[in-house]
């Protein structure tokens, strides 16, 4: 899958200037609500790679398994893996829950040696390509296994057309069981122009595969795998007519250059799980954090079937009572339960909040309302989850229609409690009072369908908040 083969209830105010996002959900009526249980959430595990208790596998919380890797030969046969018990128990496991288990087929080398001469080798001869293919079916039904990944990197112009033959073999051969066939794709740096090995990827390739799970990592080392190359990736493969939820976006639990797994960044200060960045020696660590991974996995249900780890065992143990709250598989878990049952046409201009680094829930069911763009292309969010969440007393004087919040301040260095910060804010004008001092504002808190919503940003930096504002995902992110 890689190189080296490792590879609220907050509902806040805001008024941000946003204008809605062009992509839309192909062939979904607007009333379409996502539903958590649609979406993929991949997992490779590499068996050879680490020695991790099957149980440590959220498999109650993954829909598929991609056991990594199974070894084609020269001649069109396939290695004995080393850990087979180790796939039996995955296999138990995952059923159990309910989930999927494939093989991954192939992947960078094996022993140091590059793959892709085997496959180009078999698959351009008919007998080897028709005996690999019985090989790998063989495998599956011999392992009670719901499918196959292929991952041939890469193919060229020279081995396209026998790639072609392979996959649509290997995907006939699969359906014929009531097995299916995925694929490995690469990531794009371009929305229309990929990669020479993603631009050569036939549409009959395509059509063969159930999903692909598109690798938007590896870019380089300071650019490992930044939100807009997920981005992207995913807009990419939509723009070749691939199904939004054909698309799985992959996401690493590795950094580069150093190669640090996640779960030892963690381990070495929890605090790293919220850091893109660590300047670990001898090499630095460019990674993903914990928000960068959920921001990713809310563009993926925005506009794509799914996500996918490499590897799952890179993630930290839930179990651990000190550090499995960071984990990245209970994480997205959380994230894609917050957003079940939300209409798809919404979910397009959803923003996510993220207040101290946990998600808070919008519902439509609380009574609280949801926020909304306005004429001005500003986006409203109701006062009351406001407030409360960040535990301020609420006032409202009907006659002024003046909403007052009181919020005590933490304690000073000393011990000493600070004095109360006190924001009133009048529906209709375009300033708020911070203890008193006016304060301009470019916008108007307004009253919605009996629901006052209110601006944000100056509130909450009155209360010892700093925002910030992730465009790409729409997140906006809130630290005290």
């Amino acid at each position: 899958m890689r190189s080296k083969n490792l590879k609220r209830y907050l509902m806040l105010t805001v008024v941000l200037t946003l204008f809605m996002p062009s992509y839309v959900f192909g062939g979904e009526s607007s009333t379409t609500t996502f539903n958590s249980k649609d979406f993929k959430v991949v997992g490779y595990y590499s068996g050879d790679l680490f020695n991790e208790s099957v149980e440590k596998l959220q498999t109650d919380k993954l829909t598929h398994i991609m056991y990594a890797f199974l070894i084609p030969n020269e001649d069109g046969t396939v290695k004995p893996l080393n850990k087979p018990d180790q796939l039996t128990q995955v296999v138990a496991k995952a059923h159990q829950d309910e989930a999927k288990v494939y093989i991954a087929l192939g992947g960078w080398s094996y022993n140091g040696v590059p793959l892709v001469s085997v496959f180009e080798k078999v698959a351009a001869n008919d007998t080897l390509r028709a005996k690999l293919v019985q090989s790998v079916v063989d495998f599956v039904l011999q392992n009670n296994l719901d499918g196959v990944e292929i991952d041939w990197e890469h193919p060229t112009s020279d081995s396209i057309a026998n790639y072609e033959k392979l996959v649509v073999q290997l995907s006939d051969a699969l359906n014929k069981q009531g097995k299916y066939l995925t694929a490995a794709v690469n990531g794009a740096w371009s929305t229309t122009a990929g990669p020479e090995v993603s631009k050569l990827m036939t549409d009959k390739c395509l059509n063969a595969f159930e999903f692909i799970s598109v690798m938007a990592y590896d870019m380089n080392n300071g650019e490992h795998s930044p939100l807009w190359f997920a981005n992207t990736s995913m807009d990419y493969w939509l723009n070749r007519g691939v199904a939004a939820d054909k698309i799985v976006v992959g996401m690493p639990l590795y950094a580069r250059p150093s190669w640090m797994q996640y779960r030892d960044l963690v381990a070495l200060n929890p605090e790293n799980a919220y850091n893109d960045h660590l300047a670990t020696n001898p090499n630095e660590s460019y990674y993903n954090s914990l928000d960068t991974l959920r921001e990713k996995t809310v563009l993926a249900v925005k506009k794509a079937g799914g996500v996918m780890l490499f590897d799952v065992n890179e993630d930290v143990d839930w179990r651990d009572e000190t550090i499995g709250k960071y984990s990245v598989v209970s994480m997205i878990q959380d994230t894609i339960q917050k957003l079940n049952g939300c209409k798809k046409d919404e979910l397009v201009g959803t923003i996510t909040v993220v207040l101290n680094h946990q998600m808070l829930q919008f519902s439509a069911d609380d009574g609280y309302g949801m926020p909304f763009v306005d004429e001005n292309n500003r986006t409203l969010l109701p006062m009351r989850k406001l407030l409360e969440s960040v535990g301020a007393e609420i006032g409202y004087d009907n006659p002024t229609r003046t909403v007052t919040a009181t919020k005590m301040m933490d304690s000073d260095d000393q011990g000493t409690n600070n004095e109360p910060t006190v924001v009133q804010v009048t529906i209709g004008q375009n300033a708020i009072s911070v203890n008193g001092k006016q304060v301009e504002i470019d916008t108007q808190a307004i009253i919605k369908e009996d629901r006052t919503y209110l601006p944000a940003r100056a509130i909450l930096e009155a209360f010892g908040y700093d925002l910030k504002w992730s465009q790409v995902s729409r997140t906006v992110y809130v630290i005290e």
